[in-house]
């Protein structure tokens, strides 16, 4: 259901029947993390959400963290994918599709269950989604290559560092909008735009007299 590596499931459904049961497991997580928190948390309470035996969780997860894990995967899957409609949307201005980034992810905090408190699991493991990589890299690498095929785009070897400080910036500032309203205060996630696209702006235009053109795809 990823294609990230690192995930600890015991393993992947290859039935119909099975991914139901996934997402179901999935979805238990994320609203009880809402409900309740993450540290307070255990397998059994997820197997009565899911309306499961604990053994039938423990058939796809080794323990709760790997359910975290799976759980901050989808919540990236997600989150790319709603980033790629926005950018097919009259995004030819690359501002523009970095205030629709701010704009998805503020969607996410009000609308995706528990996303608010897991988001990409970083409250729980600064290497959730991939053992290898950190959570923040790893999302910054997918959304800097989502970009570099929307637009023309210079090669610059340090701009996925660049990428994740601004997905710092974003986290920071939207996960501040929603700590006192459950829609988010849009001072801050209007902030979050306009101090990333200054960032992004100052540091393209810094780069650009060093930067070589990318090597077209054969």
């Amino acid at each position: 259901m990823s294609d990230t590596t690192g995930a600890a499931m015991r393993r992947q459904p290859r039935q119909e029947r099975s991914e139901q049961r996934l997402e179901l497991i999935l979805d238990s997580l994320a609203a009880l993390i809402d409900e309740i928190g993450y540290n307070n948390l255990s397998i059994a309470m997820i197997a009565k959400r899911a309306e499961m035996s604990g053994p039938g969780i423990y058939r796809y997860f080794d323990d709760l963290n790997a359910i975290a894990r799976e759980l901050a995967q989808r919540n990236l899957a997600r989150y790319l994918a709603n980033v790629r409609v926005m950018l097919e949307v009259d995004k030819d201005e690359w501002r523009d599709a970095l205030t629709g980034s701010v704009d998805v992810y503020a969607e996410m905090f009000r609308t995706e269950p528990g996303f608010r408190w897991l988001r990409l699991g970083d409250s729980i493991d600064k290497n959730l989604i991939d053992a290898a990589e950190t959570n923040r890299s790893v999302v910054a690498r997918h959304t800097a290559e989502l970009f570099i095929t929307k637009y023309d785009v210079y090669h610059r070897d340090d701009l996925v560092p660049h990428v994740e400080a601004i997905v710092e910036m974003i986290d920071a500032l939207v996960a501040r909008a929603f700590i006192d309203d459950a829609r988010g205060d849009l001072f801050f996630i209007e902030e979050a735009k306009r101090v990333v696209v200054w960032y992004l702006d100052e540091y393209l235009e810094r780069t650009l007299p060093f930067a070589t053109p990318r090597t077209p795809a054969r």
